[in-house]
């Protein structure tokens, strides 16, 4: 079983809600993301979404569009 689905299982066999934060990758830049992960890992983050990001994001919202673009523009 994958670390996901136990996580889950676990959740579930605990009837509790995940805390699933989701940060883009490289936004404001890498180093802030690596502190980030440790940050909401050490905050209790059950599974953590790390977007990768994209120049054409168009299914994102502007949100996440944006957070790509700025990942992207600063490298």
């Amino acid at each position: 079983m994958s670390r996901i689905r136990e996580t889950f299982a676990s959740l579930k066999r605990g009837g509790r809600g995940g805390f699933i934060p989701f940060i883009t990758a490289g936004d404001p830049d890498i180093a802030t993301t690596e502190l980030l992960l440790i940050e909401l890992a050490a905050a209790g983050a059950d599974i953590i979404e790390l977007g990768v990001p994209f120049s054409d994001p168009v299914a994102d919202g502007e949100v996440i569009q944006r957070a790509s673009e700025r990942a992207l523009r600063n490298g």
